[in-house]
């Protein structure tokens, strides 16, 4: 039987919606996960320069130390038969190295999400093993042998870590595009939320703690030597040594404000946000999208700012 031509415009216009739909369906968390990504990326890297340089900040706080009192020896065992910074790292290469790894693995994480919402099959994706590597997916092994005396907060990764690689793998099966990412949000949220605060409490009572010390200790032993020293210098060397008097201010300037922390605190706020956004009713999507919005411009806003601070501690 012949179907009646005036059927075929409704039928046009039926396809065309679907389309419609589809697409939006497909670029509901195109932007804010994209964002999210980035930033996720941006933030790593400042903060993993900033982990990565705590050993280099401790060694270059005992030269200055060394070369503004003469009467100070180079060694590498002090007088107590302790290690100086030159002769072993203060901060355990390994618990370093760990703590970098658990950022990358919340990098995973939202490049998981930016596959989902980008992808029309997920259940192509390679396999967690192979997205994550040996390194990322053993990672909870790695805090279990840093935990005890010499890291008493390596076991408070442990068990976020794990979980957060198992939800990672969840975001390989075979599901609607909407369903796994708001599954994946859910089931990775709490995880993400635990180490970055795990990373902030680090940054709190140890990091921050280093620095405003250490930041202090330079800032007085530069002025005490210049002081001592300022009638026998030319105009070119007091130059050289308040240059350096006002680059050690501006870095007591940045620990007291603690940068890293605030941008891990605005990472955990974008994160909250989107994880809002994925898991809330349709009636209430226009506010959670909107509060998205204003936490990924705040951390954007912050990762320009704060990185800047963040460089001066950076040795």
């Amino acid at each position: 039987m012949k179907t009646p031509t005036w059927r075929a415009p409704q039928r046009l216009a039926a396809v065309a919606l679907t389309f419609v739909l589809v697409g939006c369906t497909a670029n509901r968390y195109e932007a804010p996960v994209s964002s999210f990504r980035d930033k996720t990326q941006q933030t790593i890297n400042v903060l993993s320069s900033f982990y990565s340089s705590r050993n280099s900040y401790e060694v270059d706080l005992y030269l200055q130390g060394v070369a503004a009192d003469s009467s100070l020896p180079l060694q590498t065992t002090d007088a107590y038969g302790s290690p100086t910074p030159l002769g072993k790292p203060v901060f355990s290469p390994a618990s370093i190295k760990a703590r970098l790894d658990a950022l990358n693995l919340i990098g995973v994480y939202a490049n998981r999400l930016y596959d989902l919402v980008n992808t029309t099959a997920p259940s192509k994706f390679q396999s967690a093993t192979t997205a994550l590597g040996n390194n990322l997916s053993s990672l909870d092994k790695s805090f279990q042998n840093l935990q005890g005396a010499t890291d008493p907060t390596a076991s408070k990764y442990i068990g976020p870590i794990s979980s957060l690689v198992g939800a990672i793998g969840e975001m390989f099966l075979d599901r609607k595009r909407d369903e796994l990412i708001t599954k994946a949000v859910r089931d990775g949220a709490p995880q993400v939320d635990l180490i970055l605060s795990q990373v902030r409490d680090d940054m709190e009572r140890i990091f921050s703690l280093e620095i405003i010390t250490g930041s202090n200790e330079k800032l007085a032993t530069l002025i005490a030597s210049y002081n001592a020293d300022r009638a026998k210098l030319n105009y070119e060397q007091r130059m050289a040594r308040l240059s350096l008097i006002r680059s050690s201010a501006n870095e007591v300037a940045a620990s007291v404000g603690g940068a890293p922390i605030a941008l891990v605190t605005s990472m955990m706020d974008a994160h909250k946000a989107l994880v809002q956004e994925a898991t809330a009713p349709a009636k209430a999507k226009a506010t959670s999208r909107s509060a998205l919005n204003g936490a990924l411009d705040q951390w954007t806003n912050q990762i320009q700012t704060l990185s800047t601070e963040i460089k001066t501690l950076i040795h």
